[in-house]
């Protein structure tokens, strides 16, 4: 687990009856959510599976290994890698990843959305990557690792998504309840996390898994990307309380 500079500080709650709770901090998937990495990831799992002889179909790879931690997937999903050091199987993964981290593009306003956000709220990085990639596309790709509070990676997990661990460490780091969390996920097995998590403000970002699965899973609003006229449905979730007299839903998105 990595951390950045002071967070913001919280705004004092006002709501009452009826009203939403403040948001306490935003939690943020990186791969498919903030860049559009997800061929990189299926071309490293391809060269993976070539050098095992593995056939791997689309729909099993959705299942099997689309979002989770390459530990978590070698050491569950049987295959002629079982068995064989988990150490050296992981450093090729990641060599394979790395030989493709120039071809990952940015989703549609992610930078501009976590520099709005982190004037705000505290925000966190959640990945099922190693550490090297989640810093390689939060500083060289995005620019924004600056901005983020806390980073949690493969390495800083036992078990990774579905399972709620990585998110609830991020919470207890930012000293904020999962519940009263804003959080953006495009995976099945990233929403379930969240999920799992006690997080019920969840953003499916449909960028690898279509609307109606993410909502089935459990987000509650789903967009395109994270451009400002896309995410502005979700502006009441953004209040930290009741807005001001005079200010409309806009000016609190962008803000």
């Amino acid at each position: 687990m990595t951390t950045a500079g002071a967070r913001p500080p919280k705004r004092p709650g006002n709501h009452g009856p009826g009203s939403r709770p403040p948001c306490e901090a935003v939690l943020l998937d990186l791969d498919g959510t903030l860049v559009l990495s997800e061929e990189v990831h299926r071309l490293a799992w391809q060269a993976f599976f070539d050098t095992w002889g593995v056939e791997v179909t689309d729909a099993d790879y959705a299942q099997q290994y689309m979002g989770r931690r390459p530990s978590d997937v070698i050491a569950g999903v049987p295959g002629p890698w079982t068995g064989a050091d988990a150490q050296a199987v992981l450093s090729t993964m990641t060599a394979f990843t790395l030989e493709h981290a120039g071809s990952v593009e940015v989703v549609p306003g992610a930078a501009a959305l976590v520099r709005r956000l982190r004037v705000k709220y505290p925000v966190s990085v959640i990945t099922s990557a190693g550490a090297l990639w989640a810093q390689h596309l939060l500083d060289k790709v995005l620019g924004v690792r600056h901005l983020v509070d806390v980073v949690i990676t493969a390495e800083d997990t036992t078990t990774g998504k579905p399972s709620p661990e990585g998110y609830l460490r991020a919470c207890t780091a930012l000293r904020a309840r999962p519940d009263r969390c804003l959080a953006f996920e495009d995976s099945l097995s990233g929403v379930g996390a969240l999920v799992a998590a006690g997080v019920q403000d969840i953003v499916g970002v449909t960028t690898t898994t279509a609307a109606t699965d993410l909502t089935l899973a459990g987000a509650r609003w789903t967009v395109p990307d994270l451009t400002a006229a896309s995410v502005r449905s979700i502006s009441g979730a953004l209040r930290s309380d009741r807005p001001a007299a005079g200010r409309n839903d806009e000016e609190e998105t962008e803000a």
